[in-house]
């Protein structure tokens, strides 16, 4: 079925909004829900990204498809998540589950203010003041779903003064499932957190996605985000760095082959003074894949002192791949320093042609000067078990082929 951009807009938020009164929803998440807009052609930050897929109704059905191939742990504490409903937890002394956590603060999307409204069972992970996590808590989120469906999984994870733990956000997703997630990451005071998300659905699936980092102390947060393209895939990152000293380093780098597409919309939040910021992605697009990438550093009026950075570089595999990248600056205080940059370039023709001249053949050439462009930042992973899944992940992205274990992206 096909509908034009705001007829589509209006079915969806009708969808979405007796969905929201079924589950019973009400109060702030259904009255953030009703006041949403869903986007339409002219909505500037969904630009290049139409939800045209979305008109065949997955907002009528909860995916409950199940996983064929399961992911491999990554670490011996595992938290599984189907269809948006907890299944099995096994986490270490320090580190508590629940379904009740704190109000997630800079929620802006209304696919955010949807899954606000419906979520079931929401994941909540603290870890206690003062408590060091030895090994990483491999959070996995699946979705399944052999005909158009969705599911609304959230992970909240809080890190109490003094805590220092690291978690792996994990997606896996079969069919034609629409995983619509938010996930929040809280620090206090002087809390160290390692994050990962890893993004490998089947090209097939459709992903929605919220990333919140509240830094509501003097913490530092690292974060590593890995994506390939699927039919249909927008992340949406906000970092707020609320206190004094706080520092955010995100890294990332995303893969579109084929058809695949993703747009990412990244924008950090400085609003106290003295803290620091670096982004830094790296997009590859091959074939006729659509990558977009929307980096924003947003220093408010009190936020003297500053320091943040972002770049993104990219390269076209293909003359039919497209990469629309754009950084933004909004300064609204002198005493700061910030730097930004994007690049869209190709591969090296002369490269190419000494590699293949030493019997390397065309494809795997391409492949290699492909790894080595983005290498830089597959060596920065701190965690081993990560490093070594990223590694064939990436590779079986830029040859087409399937790492063992999981479905192809």
């Amino acid at each position: 079925m096909s509908l034009s951009a705001s007829s589509l807009a209006q079915e969806l938020k009708t969808q979405a909004l007796a969905n929201a009164q079924r589950s019973g929803s009400e109060g702030d998440a259904l009255a953030a829900l009703e006041a949403a807009s869903f986007p339409e052609r002219k909505t500037e930050r969904w630009k290049y990204t139409s939800l045209q897929a979305l008109a065949d109704g997955h907002l009528n059905a909860i995916a409950d498809g199940e996983i064929s191939q399961p992911l491999p742990a990554l670490s011996e504490h595992v938290v599984t998540i189907n269809n948006g409903q907890l299944v099995s937890h096994n986490l270490p002394d320090g580190v508590t589950l629940s379904h009740d956590g704190p109000a997630i603060n800079g929620l802006q999307t209304p696919f955010a203010f949807y899954n606000s409204a419906v979520a079931s069972q929401p994941v909540v992970l603290t870890v206690a003041a003062n408590t060091r996590i030895e090994q990483p808590i491999h959070v996995q989120i699946q979705s399944a779903s052999d005909a158009p469906a969705h599911c609304n999984p959230r992970l909240v994870v809080v890190l109490n003064q003094g805590a220092e733990a690291a978690v792996i956000e994990h997606y896996h997703g079969q069919g034609e499932a629409l995983t619509n997630a938010v996930t929040a990451l809280v620090t206090a005071d002087n809390a160290q957190l390692t994050h990962y998300r890893l993004q490998g659905e089947q090209a097939s699936t459709l992903h929605i996605g919220t990333l919140i980092i509240d830094q509501q102390g003097l913490s530092k947060v690292d974060s590593y985000q890995l994506m390939t393209g699927n039919r249909l895939r927008r992340n949406d990152v906000r970092a707020l760095v609320s206190k004094s000293g706080a520092e955010l380093n995100m890294k990332g780098i995303f893969v579109v082959r084929d058809k695949t597409h993703v747009d990412n919309q990244l924008c950090v939040e400085h609003s106290v003074p003295n803290c620091e910021s670096d982004q830094n992605f790296k997009g590859l697009a091959g074939e006729s894949g659509k990558a977009v990438f929307n980096g924003r550093i947003h220093i408010h009026p009190g936020a003297s002192g500053t320091n943040a950075e972002l770049s993104n570089k990219n390269l076209l595999l293909n003359p039919g791949a497209e990469i629309n990248t754009k950084p933004e600056l909004e300064i609204y205080n002198d005493d700061v320093k910030c730097a930004h940059g994007t690049t869209v370039g190709q591969l090296d023709a002369m490269q190419q042609f000494y590699l293949q001249s030493r019997g390397i053949p065309a494809a795997e050439a391409k492949r290699m000067l492909s790894l080595g462009f983005v290498n830089e930042l597959l060596m920065t992973l701190p965690h081993e078990k990560v490093a070594e899944w990223a590694t064939p992940w990436l590779e079986a992205e830029l040859a087409h082929t399937t790492p063992a274990g999981e479905s192809a992206a």
